[in-house]
């Protein structure tokens, strides 16, 4: 057989592949240059742990052609740096293969990433998906073309998370796995009640009711406060809804998380006394310099002031940014003139 004819029927394999990578681009209209930079990538490590040759191991494959040359470069210890070529003819028979491998990953590399462009354009939004099984506490929710991760403290305490069942998450943002897209996702974070009131209430929507603070503390109590931009527009009543529908619409996604909403207001007295409701406040005074509010309620307000462990309390502060010190307003015998 001729030294040509035998080049013909070796390069095979690699003359179709040559073909069939030219093909591929042009049907899925990725950059040649990108697409043979990942197959001669892959068939240098491939080489590598086919032949295990000494240095660095490059791959150039002709697309005209179909050749493989095959490189290996070596630094000595004296700094010199010899560069070999490598034999071949055996690595052709798996060479198609590999760059097939290489292709097909490539391809789902790049579907991944443009999906995952995608999610961090919604980062924040409400997505509804299915939880799909949990694993040590994990919930992992099928959002179609991302998988959402939900570590358990992005879920509400208390509440069971059953596979099959269709559940509604805020995305977070996107985490790093080389098999799929994956967004961490979350039911406990403040932005799920931000975006879950958003959906509706449509005054908050249309920027006529504004959200201005949210307190949470998820599966137990979550303070609103709200404000609108319109004259004569009640914030707090669009919010809770003709007959309270859209206040029971939120409290069922939240399986039943007491909701407070309260009426935001520039005066900080004001504010921390309503942040305080449904507990009624006869006298609120601020320390400007130690942030501190010193609210008098009558004592038979105070435990619900207060409420169960100090949570009332704690949320009132956290939605002012305040230190909220409540004490009984009658211990003198005398009460004072209503708050605000």
């Amino acid at each position: 057989m001729s030294r040509a004819g035998s080049r013909s029927q070796s390069d095979a394999p690699t003359q179709s592949l040559a073909e069939a990578l030219s093909a591929l681009v042009a049907e899925l209209g990725i950059p040649f240059d990108e697409m043979l930079h990942t197959v001669e990538s892959a068939l240098a490590a491939a080489y590598k742990r086919a032949f295990n040759p000494d240095g660095e191991v490059t791959v150039k494959l002709d697309t005209v052609n179909g050749a493989l040359d095959v490189r290996s470069r070596v630094v000595h210890p004296d700094g010199t740096v010899e560069v070999k070529e490598l034999p071949s003819e055996d690595f052709k028979r798996m060479a198609a293969q590999t760059a097939k491998h290489a292709v097909l990953r490539h391809i789902h590399d790049l579907e991944r990433d443009k999906v995952l462009r995608d999610v961090a354009e919604h980062k924040g939004e409400l997505a509804s998906g299915v939880v799909d099984r949990i694993e040590a506490g994990t919930a992992y929710v099928d959002l179609g073309r991302a998988e959402g991760v939900m570590p358990p403290e992005e879920q509400i305490p208390g509440e069971q998370l059953i596979p099959g069942r269709p559940v509604l998450v805020v995305m977070l943002d996107t985490q790093p796995n080389r098999k799929q897209a994956q967004v961490r996702v979350s039911r406990a974070a403040r932005a799920f009640v931000h975006r879950l009131l958003e959906a509706e209430v449509p005054e908050i929507k249309a920027g006529t009711v504004q959200i201005r603070a949210i307190a949470r503390e998820p599966g137990l109590r979550t303070k609103i406060a709200v404000s609108s931009s319109e004259p004569g527009l009640d914030p707090v009543g669009a919010c809770v809804g003709p007959k309270g529908v859209r206040h029971r619409a939120i409290l069922s996604e939240l399986a039943n998380e007491h909701v407070d909403i309260v009426p935001w207001s520039d005066e900080p007295e004001a504010f921390v006394a309503a942040a305080l409701g449904p507990a009624k406040a006869d006298r609120v005074s601020i320390d400007r310099v130690t942030r501190t509010a010193t609210v008098l309620v009558p004592k038979n307000q105070l435990s619900l002031a207060i409420g169960r462990d100090g949570q009332n309390a704690r949320l009132a502060a956290k939605l002012t940014g305040l230190r909220i010190d409540i004490k009984p307003s009658d211990v003198d015998g005398e009460t004072p003139p209503p708050a605000g």
